[in-house]
């Protein structure tokens, strides 16, 4: 408990530490010309210690564009459990003057302590055992994503049913680190290293009335992406998603969220790219990537409410509810849909800081096996 109590603590002081060196005012109501914010970021979490970084951020919103006519952000961080990330994150909603919204994003990961428990829904687990380093291995990553998608008939007045066509391209090496380890003794069928090159297509509609912090609406995206040796894959798969959301205000400033995903992969699939759940956008409270197989199906509920403001809301401060429950299917699980749900659930907290569409969330989640604490930007969904 004294454990629990001290990195409670010190992830709510990071939580605090995340503070603004420039920001220019903008009215949630009104927004135009361009923001530009810079926070450095000071914070804990569970799955890699202490970490520093900052955020950049800048939304154009022209001439009262939304939810902005461009967005691109640049995150920064290190850990001191040994883990940088990079990422660059740049979405349009026009290209060659035309409703193609698009989005374009590169992530760079060194991760010496990568988890991997094995393949399946009841893979072993001690914390001892991860405190000694025995589910971890040094992977390295580099991704670029491209998506583009444009409107192909009218619903309603404000939304629509979009094609989508997504690129991706990425390098993964990931060894092990000692003879003990998970990794060594029972590893997945493909760890080695190679390029996974996907081709993508799928529909989405989307009638939030905001992206970043909605009060009500949908948002349901349905796709396939490719990966073959045609287009310079080491590995050849496919991989079917669904990821349908939900929100409502049964009342003022309070949200119901809710997340149903569901993902199956086909073909000689190597085990970073398969479904795995655990983590601060599912399952949270469990270890990283505690939950890996060949498909995955997750439901996730949030209660959120914005308790206090200030400077006429340009500083809000809010908490939220969570429940998570879902699963992982393998050759080496029942197959019964209903059979062997894993649940968690937990407490956070969301802060805004002069910016109502950047948002800073902290979380302490439990499960059956252990806790964790989440710190990071934006909602989980």
């Amino acid at each position: 408990m004294k454990r629990l109590i001290l990195c409670i603590s010190v992830f709510l002081i990071g939580f605090v530490l995340f503070s603004p060196v420039s920001a220019q005012l903008m009215d949630d109501t009104d927004r135009q010309g361009s923001q530009h914010s810079i926070f450095p970021l000071v914070g804990y979490t569970t799955d890699y210690g202490l970490f520093g970084g900052g955020v950049y951020q800048r939304i154009n919103y022209a001439d009262s564009r939304r939810p902005f006519l461009s967005n691109m952000m640049v995150d920064v961080t290190g850990s001191t459990k040994g883990k940088w990330a990079a990422r660059v994150d740049y979405e349009r909603i026009e290209m060659f003057s035309r409703p193609i919204r698009n989005r374009t994003i590169v992530d760079l990961e060194l991760n010496p302590i990568r988890s991997y428990f094995g393949i399946g829904n009841n893979t072993l687990y001690t914390r001892e055992d991860l405190d000694d380093g025995l589910y971890y291995l040094n992977q390295q990553h580099a991704l670029v994503t491209f998506e583009a998608r444009t409107p192909l008939f009218d619903i309603t007045g404000e939304s629509a049913l979009d094609g989508a066509l997504r690129l991706k391209t990425s390098y993964t090496s990931a060894t092990e680190d000692g003879e003990e380890t998970r990794f060594y003794t029972d590893p997945p069928s493909h760890f080695d290293a190679g390029w996974v090159n996907t081709l993508g297509a799928g529909l989405l509609f989307d009638s939030r009335e905001n992206e970043f912090a909605p009060k009500s609406g949908q948002r349901h995206e349905i796709g396939i992406d490719i990966s073959s040796s045609l287009f310079g894959s080491s590995y050849s798969f496919y991989e079917l998603f669904a990821d349908l959301s939900y929100y409502l205000s049964p009342l003022e400033n309070t949200v119901l969220a809710q997340r149903f995903t569901a993902r199956h992969n086909i073909g000689d699939t190597p085990f970073w790219e398969l479904p795995a759940l655990g983590s601060s956008r599912g399952l949270r409270g469990f270890a990283l990537d505690r939950f890996m197989g060949d498909s995955s199906v997750l439901y996730m509920a949030e209660l959120r409410q914005w308790l206090v403001s200030f400077l006429d809301d340009e500083i809000r401060l809010g908490a939220h509810l969570f429940f998570d429950t879902g699963r992982v299917f393998s050759e080496f699980d029942s197959n019964e849909l209903f059979d062997e749900w894993k649940r968690t659930w937990g407490v956070g907290g969301a802060m805004t800081l002069f910016s109502p569409d950047l948002i800073f969330r902290g979380e302490v989640g439990f499960s059956g096996e252990d806790y964790r604490i989440y710190a990071g930007v934006g909602y989980a969904f």
